[in-house]
């Protein structure tokens, strides 16, 4: 006689029976709340927030100065008439004429009415000393009298010269400075289309923020649902895992091999013989 038997055990892995209310209560709230909607709403309204009345206020001010100086108005005419003038206003113009004339202009003393002037003076000097002296009309008195007059004239010609020379180096200056008055004349002549560039950009920047509001709505609305149904089964997959039961089987002891002293580990040696 064999004298065996067989053992089944069994094991529970459900949850502690004391949280079993609670979780029946989670997961009937979740399905509750998905079926709702709750958790998946979209805030459709616009999140973008407009311009303020001062805002508005300098744009249309700043676009009113910008047009009222565009297209030769204003401020615009005044720095085109510099640029066509090579970079001069118009006192700056008269002032560079006048210096071109003096740098280009030829030494005649007969044309200078201050020259004739002095000569009279000097004459009159020259003439009342001899006569004094008794020698008026003398040779003495013609020869001092032409020197005084040459030596007015050679003064008078050298003065010529280096206002000449003056006015060639200042004409020089302004060629210089009216080269660079051109660059500001032309970044003046910008500034009110640049303005509006400005008010045309903030313009942009808020249409370019209400198309990215829109397309947030949009995307909420399609990745929302998508979200609660992935709450929804993470929750139920959570709960699942804590249920579930197990059964082993296993041979008992031979009774006749326990009395010989084998015990378990003689039966599973030894069972094969009986």
């Amino acid at each position: 006689m064999t004298g065996s038997s067989k053992q089944t055990t069994s094991s529970s892995s459900a949850p502690w029976a004391a949280a079993q209310p609670a979780l029946k209560q989670g997961i009937g709230a979740a399905q509750n709340l998905y079926n709702s909607g709750t958790g998946a709403q979209v805030y459709n309204d616009s999140t973008v927030v407009p311009w303020s009345n001062n805002t508005m206020t300098a744009m249309d001010k700043t676009k009113d100065a910008a047009l009222a100086n565009l297209n030769g108005n204003g401020v615009s005419g005044q720095y085109q008439g510099i640029i066509n003038n090579g970079g001069y206003n118009s006192g700056q113009l008269e002032a560079l004429n006048n210096t071109r004339q003096v740098a280009n202009g030829s030494f005649n003393i007969n044309e200078d009415p201050g020259f004739q002037q002095v000569v009279d003076q000097a004459t009159n000097a020259v003439n009342g000393n001899a006569s004094a002296a008794g020698r008026y009309g003398s040779g003495t008195n013609q020869q001092l009298l032409g020197s005084t007059i040459g030596d007015l004239g050679a003064r008078q010609y050298q003065a010529f010269q280096q206002r000449k020379d003056a006015a060639n180096s200042n004409l020089f200056n302004m060629g210089q400075t009216g080269f660079g008055q051109l660059g500001q004349a032309y970044s003046g002549l910008q500034a009110p289309a640049q303005s509006l560039m400005q008010v045309g950009g903030m313009d942009d920047d808020y249409a370019a923020r209400v198309m990215n509001d829109r397309l947030r709505v949009f995307n909420e609305n399609q990745n929302k649902p998508w979200e609660n149904l992935s709450r929804l089964q993470a929750i139920a997959s959570g709960a699942g895992q804590l249920g579930g039961s197990t059964t082993q089987s296993q041979p008992g002891q031979n009774p006749f091999l326990t009395a010989l002293g084998y015990g378990a580990t003689g039966a599973g040696l030894l069972g094969g013989m009986f």
